[in-house]
């Protein structure tokens, strides 16, 4: 037991360690270091020498020149240093404050602005490396030929790390580009699992499965599948998961059940494998994008900001992905190669998502009538979507709650009769979508 537990320690702290935004610059300055110490071995034995000389226009052998260029190179590295990490601080609050806090690990994420921190954290500990072996070095030239070369490279390249760096930062904290983000993410998952076949609407299993309690307090995120997959063919353990993935669980609870008994082995395989998080990952598990595009939208909405061109944006990218998802039919089945379930995840609820997200957004437009409209629009759409009439119930009463919100919230009678209109519009075409498919079939 202590043993699957350090293990999935050691899971969850990888993942933390590898999304950190320290990751990368660490691991740059670290090579750079490196570097570093390479050069200058190079320029103790006089290989370094030997290199620049067929390379003379490279080639600064006076002790100050040296020092002097590359103390200012530090200088300017260290004030690059500063700005940059101001920036990214600036970026954060202003995303924080403007838009979602469940934005930001998205945006901590991105290797870029990592890669800038770390190429120029990096190329300020090898100019230190290097000047700390001017006329010090106990063999070869007083001047390290080839580190000091490197180093004025290196600082060329941290100058266009920089500008690169403004041109991104500039382009993250667009909240356009934030929303396109989260949209063609979700999409490209989205459609994944719509090509993946692994969505089945009637799956039972006959054999006789064991409850399983969560273990730990926390998110439930997900389930390496692959890992699982070995240990399932090994024990032949299937697993039925009875939360929505993104539940948050309390110890003891319900969480599992498993057609085996529990023991130590099976206790191990379930600690390993099953995820518990406190980060909200959209390419894990898509449906954080439906709650993050809906914050968004709400926060957009608050008067504090109060930018409904915003939550227009939000709520027609919220459009596609709930017709998207509204094709997600049934219970996700992971399986064997011979067809035998592995994993089997709770069905994706389409009418809670579709609720949260038009219930929030309707509390904080119901004086806007241009959001209100937007509303109106994506209701009636996707109910052109439901071919089955899977949703009719959940549809005409959020039309219902529109129709009632604005008649009390809006004051001039005007927007309220143009709001009324739309909502006998969209009724509609959603009646005669229905006649027509009717008659289809």
């Amino acid at each position: 037991m202590d043993f699957a537990k350090l293990i999935h320690s050691i899971k969850k702290t990888y993942i933390q360690v590898i999304r950190s935004i320290a990751f990368y610059p660490i691991m740059i300055s670290l090579g750079l270091f490196l570097l570093a110490l390479g050069t200058t071995y190079l320029d103790r034995i006089s290989v370094g020498g030997s290199i620049i000389d067929k390379m003379p226009f490279l080639k600064i052998d006076d002790e100050n020149t040296a020092r002097s260029l590359l103390s200012s190179l530090l200088t300017g590295l260290i004030t690059l240093v500063t700005f940059t990490f101001a920036m990214v601080m600036i970026v954060l609050t202003q995303v924080t404050s403007s838009f979602s806090p469940r934005l930001l690990p998205d945006l901590v994420s991105k290797k870029g602005s990592q890669v800038v921190l770390g190429t120029i954290i990096g190329t300020a500990g090898f100019i230190i490396v290097v000047l700390s072996n001017i006329q010090t070095m106990p063999s070869g030239p007083k001047v390290p030929l080839l580190s000091v070369a490197i180093s004025m490279y290196l600082g060329f390249a941290c100058l266009i790390a920089f500008i690169y760096f403004i041109h991104k930062i500039s382009n993250e904290v667009q909240i356009g580009n934030i929303l396109s983000n989260i949209y063609h993410t979700t999409r490209y998952v989205l459609d994944r699992e719509l090509r993946s076949g692994s969505y089945h609407e009637n799956w039972e299993e006959g054999e006789k499965f064991h409850l399983v309690k969560a273990w730990d307090s926390g998110y439930f995120d997900t389930i390496t599948s692959e890992e699982f997959l070995k240990a399932s063919r090994k024990t032949g353990m299937k697993l039925r998961v009875l939360v929505e993935q993104g539940t948050y669980l309390l110890k003891g609870e319900p969480f599992l059940e498993i057609n085996k008994p529990m023991n130590q082995e099976i206790q191990q395989i379930l600690e390993e494998n099953v995820i518990f998080r406190h980060k909200e990952n959209i390419k894990e598990n898509f449906l954080y994008s439906f709650k993050h595009l809906t914050e968004v939208a709400v926060k957009a909405l608050s008067p504090g900001i109060n930018d409904p061109g915003t939550a227009i944006h939000a709520i027609d990218y919220l459009l596609d992905l709930l017709c998207r998802l509204q094709e997600l039919r049934g219970q996700k089945v992971v399986t064997h190669k011979d067809g035998t379930a592995a994993i089997i995840y709770a069905p994706v609820r389409f009418e809670k998502i579709f609720y949260f997200c038009t219930s929030s957004i309707r509390a904080y437009s119901s004086q806007d009538v241009a959001v209100q409209a937007k509303l109106i629009n994506l209701i009636a759409k996707v109910s052109k979507r439901d071919e089955e009439d899977k949703h009719k119930s959940l549809l005409e009463k959020e039309l219902s709650s529109i129709e009632e919100a604005s008649a009390q919230e809006m004051k001039s009678q005007h927007d309220i009769a143009y709001i009324k209109a739309l909502i006998q519009q969209a009724r509609a075409k959603y009646m005669a979508g229905n006649l027509s498919a009717n008659k289809q079939v």
